[in-house]
């Protein structure tokens, strides 16, 4: 049994600090307790965002409003097609930047399944674009652990989504916001509708958003330094035998005629002849060892490929979503409710490289002889490329992804005077996600002249326009797979007061279902954790077929006390038997009224997670741009480039556990001025993550699982694994302001979170504090120290003029400093300072009555100073950082809201 022990002497200190309910506050359920209490000055630190602010925000979707979260940090909610490539569509939330897996979401109180996909890092998450805009009553956001009351996931605390089950009326939503550059847009259209039935209510809420595409060519600076070397290059070979003879004088070989006529040394770089012309990048390159050896300049030109405008920064997306809700008070006393919420989300374009380099063809074994796939040289060739480069169209990578979920409760009260609820919610969250790439045996063939569907077709690699249509067709191919994750909850949950206590008791059963199911074409063969046998695929990695599932049984109880009328005790304890091991986690918390304006809190628990069931049995083969080293040196070799890095499934893993200490107060100056500061600590250990792959080659470029071809670096395999610990801390600050002016009621506030430590392990086995840090080459997800939200609203009658100020510090990366940037970054101006940025946005509403029905009509602006995002060095990825900064701009919105 892992029992978590809190320290005696902590909870002591703790219990000096707390204060007794405000009896002029209404006393709720709020999330990270299942006893009413205050929202927003209890034991626990609680952030709520209101239906106001939500369509202040106007918001499009549910990362809209997780923007304005000081807490959230490194989640995935600004497309990126290259670090967040297989994430398209969907948005989640990462507290404290502990990792998306660390972050409970709930709906309702309730659980919701998982993403069926993950994110590069392995990492799962809840898909909180699953959620409808228009349904939302509210955001509750706990910022410490509460595994004592929901169990696994808590770590780093848990979203509530509150939806609108008690709405009467008609509401219609329509808005449209379009960015200043590209001229991409967002058009949104959204109701929801209550009425009264006898003795129930009913809800039926919709909503639609049609968003268009913002290419990358749009916004070329965040793309200049997506090149590959990997265009259409060759290297001229001597006779096979010569490898290991060369005499130092080389050899010279001749072409009479043609695009490549002249003469060549032998192991020089040759480009595409007509690389220009064929859209690609001359790329000169440095002379290498041989040529050294040789006295020769064997360096030569590599015909490179520019990728990065054929991507986009916002892809065209449809979201649609439903939700209803039915509630009724049966004729024996008894509450019943039923929600249901579908959701579909189609990523149509998603628009990809042609192909993806022919790491294979990096061998000797696989020279490209005189005569052969139009090679014009007498000696054979190695083929470095693509077998589709810039002269070809880019295919789309679309993405389906289906989310429902159905809950059903009962509630009552018992002559006792207890009241009791049981609950059962499924969720399920299914995508069909289609990557293109080359088949390697069709293609194989082709190079060997038996390509096509006659069999008898050859490419040519050295004029890719000669390539007929019909035969890029018979070569293409598709990483194909269909994934899908499921949960079942059943909830069961007795609360009520007893001697001056009140308390709650109840039960939980978990069931959880992951697959992951690959066409044919994506199967590979994996043994000790290495590719044993790649996907029919030239590039892509494709990966294991998956069926796994587990249960899990949970009991808690939690009881509250006020001491005396200042003085408020909580405590709570967690018991879970899960299929692998079993848990019990505590919880102690105290909130003390120090004097008639100061609030001082407290709590300390203990938290865990247990692995995901695709971390124990889902291997990946992906896509990583990785920086290589020199084996002798140390020192960073070339620039990173996109290879093949296994991920494999670890079915050892343990869960992972976290210690969370919270303590603050609540100081409310006068009657306008109100202030509350928090510190939090966190000590996590056995954190389960993936193993950096470039990380792994720094470690230990020789490796056995860093995988080379002639020294040429091709494939890294990885795997999950519990590190050691983190530990972070740091200390959260909301100010509010509000009072009655001659211009109107005005309201003020700040949200700001500093995080002072983040001390993680390396896989160098040293320790760093990785705050304020890019955090390229570890597990950890780039980590500004402080983040912080300003706001504003002046209302007036049926005037009202919002105002939101949001900044994040700057901080800094090494990728790349210290050894070099290279010659294109160093020329355009990276440093390893990465901004501080700051976007202000404005918003006006005018509430009106038009026959009858309240009309609100508003406008705003996001971005009002169009601030360009700062610009990272991340090498072959976009050159920015989508964890944090959003790269579209000014985008101007109109909009108008009618209650009928």
């Amino acid at each position: 049994m892992k029992f978590i022990k809190l320290n005696l002497l902590s909870v002591l200190f703790f219990t000096s600090f707390i204060i007794a309910q405000d009896d002029a506050v209404e006393e709720v359920v709020v999330t990270g307790s299942y006893i009413k209490g205050s929202p927003t000055d209890g034991a626990s630190p609680v952030e709520i965002v209101s239906r106001d602010t939500i369509d202040v925000l106007n918001a499009s979707t549910v990362a809209d409003i997780t923007a304005n979260l000081t807490v959230n940090s490194g989640s995935e909610n600004n497309a990126d097609s290259f670090t967040a490539g297989s994430t398209q569509g969907t948005s989640n939330v990462n507290l404290r930047g502990l990792g998306l897996s660390s972050t409970l979401v709930l709906i309702d109180g309730k659980r919701q399944t998982i993403a069926a996909n993950t994110a590069n890092d392995g990492s799962v998450f809840v898909n909180t674009n699953a959620i409808p805009v228009i349904a939302l009553e509210r955001v509750e956001v706990l910022k410490e652990g509460a595994a004592s009351i929901y169990g696994s996931d808590a770590i780093a605390g848990v979203v509530n989504y509150i939806l609108r089950k008690d709405f009467t009326g008609t509401e219609i939503d329509v808005s449209t916001q379009q960015t200043d550059v590209g001229n991409q847009t967002d058009d949104r259209f959204s109701f929801i509708h209550g009425r009264d039935i006898g003795d129930g209510n009913l809800v039926v809420a919709f909503s639609q958003l049609d968003r268009s595409p913002l290419p990358g060519k749009e916004l070329p600076h965040l793309a200049q330094l997506a090149i590959s070397g990997f265009g259409n290059s060759f290297m001229v070979l001597p006779p096979v035998e010569d490898l290991d003879d060369l005499p130092l004088s080389g050899y010279v070989t001749t072409v009479e005629e043609g695009d490549y006529a002249g003469s060549y040394y032998i192991l020089e770089n040759v480009p595409d002849a007509n690389c220009v012309a064929n859209k690609g990048v001359l790329q000169p390159q440095p002379n290498s060892d041989v040529g050294k050896k040789l006295g020769e300049d064997l360096g030569g030109t590599r015909c490179g490929f520019f990728y990065g405008d054929r991507f986009n920064i916002v892809n065209d997306e449809d979201h649609m979503s439903a939700y209803l809700s039915y509630s009724q008070t049966l004729g024996n006393g008894v509450d019943f409710s039923i929600d249901y919420m579908k959701t579909s989300i189609d990523v149509n374009d998603n628009p990809q490289s042609p192909s993806y380099p022919a790491l294979s063809y990096l061998s000797p074994a696989k020279a490209i002889m005189p005569g052969v796939a139009g090679n014009p040289f007498e000696y054979p060739v190695l083929w470095v490329g693509r077998p589709l480069g810039s002269t070809a169209p880019s295919p789309h990578a679309p993405r389906d992804i289906d989310t429902d979920r159905t809950s059903v409760s009962f509630s009552g009260t018992l002559d006792a005077g207890y009241d009791w609820t049981v609950s059962y919610t499924t969720s399920n969250d299914s995508l069909y996600a289609l990557q293109p790439d080359v088949s390697t045996s069709k293609f194989d063939a082709a190079i060997a002249g038996e390509g096509g569907v006659s069999g008898n077709e050859s490419w040519n690699l050295f004029d890719p326009t000669a390539n007929s249509a019909s035969l890029i067709d018979h070569i293409s191919s598709a990483q194909i797979g269909w994934q899908d994750a499921s949960l079942s909850v059943l909830d069961i949950v007795l609360t009520g007061s007893r001697n001056g206590f009140d308390f709650a008791g109840g039960f939980q059963h978990k069931k959880e279902e992951y697959t992951f199911l690959r066409d044919e074409n994506s199967l590979v063969e994996i043994e000790n954790g290495a590719l044993a046998k790649p996907a029919d695929l030239m590039f892509l990695g494709g990966g294991l077929n998956s069926d796994a599932s587990r249960n899990s049984i949970a009991m808690f109880a939690e009881v509250s006390k006020d001491v005396s009328d200042k003085l408020e005790v909580k405590a709570a304890l967690r018991y879970e038997d899960l299929e692998s091991d079993t848990t019990v986690n505590p919880k102690f918390s105290v909130r003390y009224e120090a004097s008639d304006n100061l609030v001082l809190r407290g709590s300390v628990s203990s938290s865990f997670r247990e692995p995901s069931l695709a971390q124990l049995s889902a291997t990946v083969v992906s896509l990583q741009a990785v920086q290589d080293y020199d084996p002798d040196t140390g020192e960073e070799k070339g620039d990173p480039s996109f290879i093949r890095v296994v991920q494999a499934a670890s079915p050892d893993l343990e869960p992972e556990e976290a210690t969370n200490m919270n303590f603050g107060a609540i100081w409310t100056i006068n009657d306008n001025l109100s202030m509350k500061v928090d510190y939090w600590n966190i000590d996590y250990s056995d954190l389960i993550t993936i193993e950096n792959s470039t990380g792994k080659v720094k470690a230990d470029p020789s490796g056995d699982d860093v995988i080379r071809v002639l020294g040429t670096l091709v494939g890294v395999n990885t795997k999950y694994f519990n590190a050691s610990s983190v530990d972070t801390d740091g200390y959260d600050l909301e100010i509010g302001y509000n009072r009655d002016t001659k211009y109107g009621q005005l309201k003020v506030g700040l949200n700001r979170v500093h995080t002072l430590s983040y001390r993680i392990p390396l896989q160098t086995g040293e320790t760093a504090d990785v705050v304020g840090k890019f955090n390229y080459g570890n597990f950890a997800r780039s980590l500004p120290d402080v983040k912080s939200v300003l706001s504003a609203s002046l209302i007036n009658g049926n005037h009202k003029v919002s105002a939101f100020v949001r900044k994040t510090s700057s901080y800094a990366t090494t990728r790349g400093f210290g050894s070099g940037v290279g010659p294109i970054a160093a020329a355009r101006g990276f440093t390893s300072k990465i901004d501080s940025h700051t976007t202000v946005d404005v918003n006006y509403s005018f509430d009106t009555e038009i026959a009858n029905n309240s009309v609100v009509i508003s406008a705003g602006v996001k971005n009002l100073f169009d601030e360009d995002v700062p610009l990272v060095y991340d090498s072959v990825n976009f050159s920015y950082d989508p964890k944090h900064h959003d790269p579209r701009g000014r985008i101007m919105y109109i909009g108008a809201r009618v209650s009928l």
